[in-house]
């Protein structure tokens, strides 16, 4: 019996803005600062974390098994954000303690599945598969061995098959 085949996830969007951090550079005065953006798209295969400015755009896209370790990560004491191979993410005025953990959840669950350990695990699944599928053509051909030899008729020669190129 194999497992069930994973379906594919769903395309999830955060925004992780660090609104406290926006606060505090138009306070300072930091024109680029002004209107800072961060978005987090958890796609099928990999994530991408777009971070806008009033100077420029850069997107960072990352299959889930190049993400490296995400953490729930807190400063201060209060201050939660995620931590990852995209970069720190402190959304909100960086208290949003349920929307890290969700984030955090999200991430590992995609890691779990479409990282490392789910390619493992896929390869494992796929060899347990062709062993199976080997005892049953061995079963079958001896099946077909006693068939023929019932029947007194020789075993055909076998052909090779031709590779194309």
């Amino acid at each position: 019996m194999s497992a069930p085949i994973q379906q594919p996830f769903e395309r999830k969007e955060y925004d992780v803005t660090n609104t406290l951090a926006n606060t505090i550079a138009a306070m300072c005065g930091w024109p680029c600062a002004l209107m800072n953006k961060q978005q987090l798209i958890l796609e099928p295969e990999e994530a991408v974390l777009i971070t806008s400015t009033m100077c420029d755009t850069n997107t960072q896209r990352r299959p889930y098994g190049e993400l490296g370790s995400v953490d729930k990560s807190s400063t201060c004491g209060c201050c939660v954000g995620v931590s990852s191979g995209l970069g720190a993410m402190q959304p909100g005025c960086n208290c949003e303690e349920e929307l890290v953990a969700e984030i955090v959840e999200e991430l590992k669950k995609r890691m779990k599945t479409r990282g490392d350990t789910g390619q493992i695990q896929r390869a494992e699944q796929q060899l347990t598969e062709i062993m199976k599928v080997q005892s049953d053509m061995a079963a079958l051909n001896s099946k077909v061995d006693a068939i023929l030899a019932h029947l007194e008729i020789s075993a055909p020669v076998p052909q090779a098959m031709a590779v194309p190129y």
